[in-house]
């Protein structure tokens, strides 16, 4: 539910008034159907105009979008629970879970798209190309997420670190100078660990990408570049995964991106014959 899920991530950036609506429409949304936006200002207390200037924050052309997106959200989700009835109680068969996994995993996907601007994505990799080095940094599930980034930044000739230890994390950011990078990629962008390395990075103005859940947190709000997943009130396990290789696809698209230039395909191309060779032995 891509647009609540908006609203929900941007909560602490709004106004008062801002809030407000946004409240109203989080906790009556299966009522937006049958509001008009003049009957929506009223419900709030707000004026009109100020309902249009909302759904166009939140990246809608105006009201009529926003009702639109919220309302074929709900009838989505209202279909998946009647396809999948207590899917998270009950035992299901391989095949059942390989479904829902999949139709879960595509939406989240999509979603991708409409909270990251490609010109974002664009300056998180030409700032990973130019970078003399990269230490990538990741906490809790995001830690195989980072380390995969490493090896794929590898791949093209650059020189990336990754550490688990938070205090070798931090040594090893003493190596890096003003043209390097530190790339942090958490779920809740709150973790005491990523905060303390931000922090450092920023004293010694290292160029930061934070990669986290789309909404307000402490280490998004401190980066250079801020890339995000949507993430849901769900604590599910679907959820845990879906975080997790939303976080994962964004690193691939940059790895993608990168791997077009041609520099890049010369390192690519010269490592499969060093694989080969260390195959054999």
């Amino acid at each position: 539910m891509l647009s609540l899920l908006k609203i929900k991530g941007m909560l602490d950036q709004l106004s008062a008034s801002e809030r407000k609506l946004a409240d109203f429409i989080l906790d009556n949304s299966h009522l937006l159907r049958d509001y008009s936006s003049q009957q929506l200002a009223d419900a709030v207390g707000i004026s009109q105009s100020s309902v249009v200037k909302f759904c166009q924050k939140l990246g809608y052309k105006g009201y009529p979008d926003l009702k639109l997106a919220i309302t074929e959200a709900l009838v989505t989700a209202t279909t998946l629970q009647r396809e999948h009835p207590d899917s998270s109680r009950e035992e299901g068969s391989m095949a059942q879970l390989a479904e829902l996994l999949q139709q879960n995993m595509v939406q989240s996907l999509r979603n991708l798209m409409n909270v990251n601007a490609e010109s974002t994505l664009k300056h998180a990799a030409q700032l990973l190309d130019q970078a003399d080095k990269i230490l990538v940094a990741g906490s809790g599930h995001s830690a195989i997420v980072a380390l995969d980034m490493q090896c794929r930044l590898l791949e093209l000739g650059k020189l990336a670190l990754h550490h688990t230890d938070p205090a070798l994390c931090l040594q090893l950011s003493r190596t890096l100078g003003k043209e390097s990078v530190v790339m942090l990629i958490s779920d809740c962008g709150q973790n005491a660990d990523m905060l303390r390395l931000e922090h450092f990075a920023k004293q010694r103005q290292l160029h930061i990408i934070s990669l986290t859940q789309f909404q307000s947190n402490a280490q998004s709000a401190a980066a250079d570049i801020r890339l995000f997943t949507l993430g849901s009130e769900a604590n599910t396990p679907f959820q845990h995964v879906m975080t997790q290789q939303a976080q994962q696809h964004l690193c691939h698209l940059l790895y993608l991106y990168l791997s077009q230039r041609s520099v890049n395909q010369q390192h690519l191309s010269e490592l499969a014959p060093l694989l080969a060779r260390l195959e054999k032995n």
